[in-house]
């Protein structure tokens, strides 16, 4: 992949509230502040938002398919005719995402041990980093890096059925899978993961979530040291906003409600393993 070309914004960098995890209130809503980058930032550099703001429209696809439940998700590129249309077009979403559609309209998965979730998941993450450089590649991996290592601890610790719900394929995954050791043999791989490991022996599920957020916005504030006006810190800032929100929109009775989602989900996959 060729070096993309570096921009400075000085203005919409320099005009950027500073955030912690804990404050009580988001300097923007993630849907005002995404308009904001699209005005602001250069098409190129928009379209990393894009990429970084891809999930969302995969939990749409999956809402529309009966493969999720909930609400239309608003940070989504597509609205819920636009992605009716483009999937009958067979044209107009994200390559990896008609090939989902078309695996999922035939019943042949792409990989038959994984949920369609997961598959999904695990498509957006390959064409994702053949897309991206820099930061934006490295949060990437990281994210997937952290998710595989969150699904195998609960594999391990609830006893659950393990195939099929790591994604990605390597080194790193065979030890997510076979390794008895407690840090998984990882933890020169993953310099956060003995810290991690006992946050999630934390009982508090809440508290718990929330060191796992600690985590990634910590690793952000790292890989940003040396960056300082860059689309890097732009993309940085909106992955910490978004936790922000999503814990501001958490009210103790809907943080109680996860709780128990969580345990009984977690249940239901043990009495099924």
């Amino acid at each position: 992949m060729s070096q993309l070309q570096k921009r400075d914004y000085f203005y919409l960098i320099s005009s950027l509230p500073e955030m912690v995890l804990d404050q009580s209130r988001a300097p923007y809503t993630m849907v005002d502040f995404v308009a904001q980058l699209e005005e602001a930032l250069e098409p190129d550099d928009f379209k990393l938002v894009r990429i970084l703001l891809r999930p969302h429209d995969n939990r749409n696809l999956l809402l529309l398919l009966g493969e999720q439940s909930g609400d239309w998700d608003t940070l989504g590129q597509f609205s819920e005719a636009e992605m009716q249309e483009a999937l009958k077009a067979e044209n107009g979403l994200p390559e990896y995402m008609h090939r989902f559609y078309r695996a999922y309209q035939s019943e042949q998965p792409i990989h038959p041990e994984q949920s369609w979730t997961n598959q999904l998941s695990g498509l957006y993450y390959g064409a994702a980093l053949r897309q991206t450089e820099g930061f934006l590649h490295d949060w990437l991996v990281f994210e997937r890096g952290l998710r595989n290592i969150l699904a195998a601890w609960n594999i391990r610790h609830y006893a659950l059925q393990g195939e099929g719900q790591l994604i990605g394929q390597g080194e790193n995954i065979e030890a997510l899978k076979k390794s008895r050791a407690r840090d998984f043999g990882l933890g020169t791989d993953y310099p956060y993961l003995p810290k991690l490991l006992n946050q999630l022996e934390r009982e508090d599920l809440m508290i718990r979530e929330k060191d796992i957020d600690r985590v990634q916005w910590n690793y952000i504030d790292e890989q940003l040291t040396f960056h300082y006006f860059s689309i890097e810190v732009v993309l940085g800032y909106l992955l910490q906003l978004r936790m922000l929100q999503r814990w501001l929109s958490l009210d103790p009775q809907a943080g109680q409600e996860r709780v128990r989602s969580f345990i009984s989900e977690m249940e239901q996959k043990i009495e099924h393993s």
